[in-house]
């Protein structure tokens, strides 16, 4: 009896994923994991050369910003368009660490629109079109030949904010790759 040795075809040049993830801001003072606090995405990939791949992701991030005895509710919707680079991986291709670059653009909503708080002041900062870019690392372990667990931080920098340019965030998210 015979044995053949087969392994598996990842990370195949013009190979496509998506990926869906879920996402918390961090703040500086505020825990980590706050229900106030929470963003969702979903990203498609495109492998190239030497497993790197480009990606499109869609997010949608919500955070609540404290104002006396109120919270001033903050919605941002960005699209990001970015690089991925391998950094490392173990001998058998099944985790990766990767590092990558992202241009973003979008739009930031503060308290639904409105001006004017509950208590009567004005609201100075406004809703707006936000634009920057984004770096990126990831661990990246493949679960199956096509599902991949995701671990990720990244730093946006959003340029036409008036609140909290830098924004580190970190997320976690599930691959398929097709």
């Amino acid at each position: 009896c015979e044995f053949i040795s087969v392994n598996a075809q990842r990370l195949i040049p013009r190979q496509q994923g998506i990926e869906l993830i879920a996402s918390v801001p961090l703040i500086k003072g505020e825990k980590v994991f706050n229900k106030e606090q929470w963003g969702v995405g979903v990203s498609l990939t495109k492998y190239l050369k030497r497993a790197s791949y480009a990606f499109l992701l869609a997010e949608y991030e919500e955070q609540r910003l404290a104002y006396r005895d109120y919270e001033v509710p903050m919605r941002d919707v960005l699209l990001q368009v970015g690089y991925m680079q391998p950094l490392l991986s173990d001998r058998g291709k099944n985790i990766f660490i990767y590092l990558g670059i992202s241009a973003l653009g979008g739009y930031e909503e503060l308290n639904e629109g409105q001006r004017l708080l509950p208590d009567g002041a004005t609201l100075l900062d406004r809703s707006r079109l936000v634009y920057g870019g984004a770096v990126h690392s990831s661990v990246e372990c493949f679960l199956s030949d096509r599902l991949l667990l995701v671990l990720k931080a990244q730093g946006r920098v959003l340029l036409g904010s008036d609140l909290h340019r830098f924004r580190p965030a970190l997320a976690l998210g599930l691959r398929f790759n097709l």
